[in-house]
């Protein structure tokens, strides 16, 4: 599926709705036998009006659900080819730091201005599927003030808007029966919120590469090279920096000392996100790592792709096998997969750009 009939894009899921207030990050895996799968896609075909009948009661409260599926998932469930760049999610050891793989197979990504939107969609969705899966993670996300997470800096200040979104996380001509949809990484970090604060203002400032008040990028000659927004930034060939959309949002509870960001970053190629996860964890060049991982843990790990609304709307009908795009593709081929991360060379390139010292922030 490359285009509707009028020779359009097809819709794409709400992966570049405005950031709201309230979330819930749904996982689940799907249980064994073809009825669950079945029920999976009569959900997805009805998951639209599901939305509408729940936001209908607040029209004012923006709420939307993204709904994306693991390799393993979408071999089960789709009935087409696979998408390009579609695989598990790849685990990083590096030393003390440890960005884990874990089980999942179907994303519900739900948003609102209200947590109760939110939360009863979710009842709803899982009312529907009943027995056909087992949750593995569930999170409810919540504004911070001024879009702060825990650690008291704000996040997501180089979101590409508008058309540059659309650019940033929409497969295009690279995939055609798939163009429209996107991919996803999940990761649930922990932070050590003591330890954090114990630091003085200004080392926290260069660890992240921002000041802490007034949200400003540090100069390139006070900015370490293992700012987290400087290695988080990535440019292709061209020396354009590759965004992606983050939606990440705090989470956690005051009695067990649980404190989080649920991060969430929407590309048109996982290869983007993988890259700056290998420069993180691994370090660029390696050895100089994200020092934010001296406080944050990562405890969980999914890669999801995210079809298009026609074709989430009919999973399991024949679909015609994928042809080649015509002509050079603009873009950096999101099918050439990195190497496994920890063997890709000292600087853990996953061959799709270089660092750039410019303005960037996860």
């Amino acid at each position: 599926m490359t285009t509707d009939e009028s020779g359009a894009t097809p819709e794409p899921q709400a992966v570049i709705a405005p950031l709201t207030g309230a979330a819930i990050f749904l996982v689940v895996e799907l249980n064994p036998g073809e009825d669950s799968a079945e029920a999976v896609r009569d959900l997805c075909a009805d998951l639209a009006g599901q939305v509408r009948a729940v936001g209908f009661r607040d029209l004012e409260g923006h709420l939307s659900c993204v709904t994306g599926f693991s390799a393993a998932a979408w071999d089960r469930i789709s009935g087409t080819d696979t998408p390009s760049g579609l695989h598990p999610f790849r685990e990083i050891n590096a030393g003390p730091r440890h960005a884990v793989a874990t089980r999942g197979d179907v994303l519900f990504h739900i948003r609102a201005s209200r947590m109760d939107l939110c939360f009863e969609l979710a009842s709803q969705i899982m009312t529907r599927l009943d027995r056909a899966v087992t949750v593995a993670d569930e999170v409810h996300g919540f504004k911070y003030f001024d879009d702060r997470d825990l650690i008291g800096f704000v996040d997501g200040t180089e979101n590409p808007t508008g058309a540059a979104a659309a650019r940033a996380v929409l497969i295009g001509a690279e995939d055609p029966a798939f163009a429209g949809g996107s991919y996803v990484i999940v990761q649930q970090y922990l932070h050590d919120v003591a330890a954090w604060n114990k630091l003085p203002v200004e080392e926290q400032e260069k660890i992240v590469g921002r000041t802490k008040l007034s949200d400003i990028e540090l100069s390139d000659d006070v900015k370490p090279s293992y700012a987290h927004n400087a290695l988080t930034t990535i440019t292709g060939d061209d020396g354009a920096e590759v965004q992606i959309v983050r939606d990440n949002m705090p989470f956690g509870s005051v009695g067990d000392g649980r404190y989080g960001t649920y991060f969430i970053g929407y590309a048109r190629s996982p290869a983007t996100i993988e890259q700056m996860l290998v420069n993180m964890f691994v370090g660029s060049p390696e050895g100089n790592y994200d020092r934010l991982l001296d406080f944050s843990t990562a405890v969980t790990g999914c890669l999801f792709f995210v079809p298009a609304v026609p074709l989430l709307e009919n999973l399991g009908a024949a679909t015609p096998a994928r042809e080649p795009a015509p002509g050079p593709a603009a873009d950096p081929d999101p099918a050439a997969g990195p190497p496994a991360p920890g063997h890709a060379g000292p600087h853990g390139s996953l061959e799709i750009g270089s660092l750039k010292g410019a303005p960037g922030d996860g």
